[in-house]
Parts: structure tokens; C-alpha cells; sequence
């Protein structure tokens, strides 16, 4: 069970998340560095590294001062990678943006929402599909939150090098088309419990829509939505929820779960989504907004803290029992 990995790590004080500054310019490599996918992690796909006389793109500094550039890489994949400043020579003044004074402005750096159903509610509203009809009480879903999705902002950041053939796979709901991702086992076993709509093909749908956005591939696009959603599953959250089945909770009710979780102020980073069932009104989905690099569950904090705060039409909703209604 997820619930079960890593809570230790969960007690761990949250590391700071990066606020990338976002740059338009040229940089000109002097050295042939590697060029990073991720900085903490220094995965490097196909072993890129920069060409020496070459000039490349700037898209953003991880901080300021930077340490690393953030560079497109013609025929990379992911073709955004990160550099060391050393590595070359920008026509950007960088060591002045320490004391520009701050603009208001729409990015704040890798910004997503972390997109989380209440399973048994989410399936009121579609009992036909493969994952609803075989719903059990002893279930993980049950008691815990699901993935729909880790989603890139802004929302129109979609479909990136997808073929027209997977778009209209994945639009008109032909999820079982798409190419099946390239797991671990040990990650599809997690993302089946965790994801119950992979039996329709969401995972599919999520990467080909989302996931080819991210900046990343397919098993850290996976791993990373899986280490939020451990930090998530193993918090004062879903006890709230598992706690109070077949009752009403609300939004001030989950912000202050969030809140004693991740600290002060991180509920108001998250949305909630209802739907009307007969008379009841059921809370289906929360929408969490991140913004930062993930690197572990116990990122998950800093991700909220560091994000924007999210508006909410959902102001109470009672929590559903698996089974279909």
C-alpha cells in the first residue's frame, strides 16, 4: 500500500521550492556541460550535452542569482534542459535581476495542479466504466484519493509533440488507441491502485494530453505524481475524508486539514468540485495548486506554499461510500 512508504520521510521539514525567473535571450555555450532534465536529480536523457559556439534559447533562471539556466535544446527529449551558468556566455544581464525590484507579473515559476478524485463520488457520475463497475469496500479507493492528473499551467499547455492521430484519440475518449506508457513494475502497480481509471486508459490520456508538457518522460512524469500523491494519502486530508463518510464536510473543514498537514495558509491553494447526485450533493475532486520542482513526497509543502491561492465555487459536499448508488 502507498499509505504504508515513506511517512517517516513525511515528518521531514520541507525543502524550499525553486521559483524560476523567466528570461528571454540567448545563451552561447563555451564548455560542452551536460544539460540536465532535472537539477536536483541530474537525469540527462539521451546524455546531452551543450555544443561548444553554439547559440540556444533561454526560457528561465531557477532563482535569483541563478545557479542554472533553463535552455532549449534543438533535438533534445525533452528538448528544455537545464545548465550551469558557467557553462556559457547570455546577452541577459542576470547578475542585475537581484536588484530589479519585483514586477507583478503571471509567472511564478513551473507552475501545475495536482488534480484528485474522491473515487466512490466520481463514479455516481459515470457508473458504466471498467474501474466503477468492480468497486469493492475493502478497496484502496475507498478510503484514499485518486489520481486524474498532474496538469503543466497554463491550462491551454496541452498536447506538446503529440500527433493529430493520438489528439483525437485522447479528445474523443479512445484511450485504449494511445500508446501504453513505459513503466517500472513496480510504478504500474502503484499507479493502478492509485489511479483506478487507468483501466480505461486515463494514464494514456493523461500523459498524451498533460504529460507531454511536463518537461519530462514518462516515468518521472509518473513517479513524480505518485510522490504527491503518497504526501497527500498519508495526511490529516484524507483522514478528514475517510473519516467522514456518508457525511458533510467543507471547504474550511479541508483547508484546515491542509493547512495542520502542510502549514499555515496551504489550504487556500486548493479548490473543491461537487456535483449534484438526486439529493445529495457530492464532493468529487480537489484541484491543488503547485508551483515548484518536485523531487519527494515531503516537497509537497513548499509546492502549495509557494503557489497561488485557488478560488472555489464548492463550498460543502457530503463525502460518498463506495458502491454505487
Amino acid at each position: 500500500m502507498l499509505r504504508t512508504i515513506i511517512v517517516l520521510a513525511l515528518a521531514l521539514l520541507a525543502r524550499p521550492a525553486m521559483a524560476e525567473v523567466p528570461l528571454s535571450g540567448t545563451f552561447t555555450a563555451t564548455t560542452a556541460c551536460p544539460a540536465y532534465q532535472s537539477i536536483s536529480r541530474q537525469t540527462n536523457p539521451g546524455d546531452i550535452s551543450l555544443v561548444p559556439g553554439t547559440n540556444y534559447e533561454l526560457v528561465a533562471a531557477n532563482k535569483t542569482p541563478p545557479t542554472h539556466l533553463w535552455l532549449i535544446i534543438p533535438g533534445a527529449e525533452p528538448n528544455r534542459r537545464w545548465v550551469d551558468i558557467g557553462c556559457g556566455t547570455t546577452d541577459v544581464a542576470l547578475a542585475s535581476t537581484s536588484d530589479t525590484p519585483a514586477q507583478p507579473r503571471t509567472y511564478r515559476g513551473t507552475q501545475y495542479v495536482l488534480a484528485v478524485n474522491w473515487q466512490p463520488a466520481f463514479c455516481e457520475t459515470v457508473p458504466n466504466t471498467r474501474e466503477c463497475r468492480g468497486q469493492r469496500e475493502n478497496s484502496f479507493e475507498a478510503t484514499h484519493f485518486t489520481l486524474h492528473g498532474l496538469w503543466p499551467q497554463p491550462r491551454s499547455n496541452e498536447y506538446c509533440d503529440v500527433s493529430q492521430r493520438d489528439i483525437w484519440a485522447s479528445r474523443d475518449g479512445r484511450w485504449h488507441d494511445l500508446p501504453p506508457l513505459d513503466l517500472t513494475i513496480s510504478q504500474r502497480r502503484d499507479l493502478d491502485e492509485v489511479m483506478p481509471g487507468s483501466q480505461s486508459g486515463l494514464d494514456r490520456h493523461e500523459w498524451t494530453k498533460h504529460g507531454t508538457c511536463y518537461g519530462a518522460d514518462q516515468r518521472e512524469y509518473v513517479s513524480d505524481s505518485l510522490d504527491l500523491m503518497l504526501a497527500l494519502n498519508t495526511s490529516e486530508v484524507v483522514d478528514l475524508f475517510a473519516g467522514n463518510i456518508g457525511r458533510r464536510i467543507t471547504l474550511d473543514q479541508v483547508r484546515a486539514a491542509f493547512d495542520a498537514s502542510f502549514g499555515p495558509g496551504s489550504g487556500e491553494r486548493v479548490a473543491m468540485t461537487c456535483v449534484r447526485d438526486g439529493n445529495r450533493t457530492l464532493v468529487t475532486e480537489l484541484q491543488i495548486n503547485l508551483t515548484g520542482e518536485i523531487t519527494s513526497p515531503d516537497d509537497f509543502g513548499a509546492l502549495l506554499l509557494a503557489a497561488e491561492p485557488a478560488g472555489s465555487d464548492c463550498r460543502s459536499g457530503q463525502v460518498d461510500a463506495v458502491g454505487l448508488r
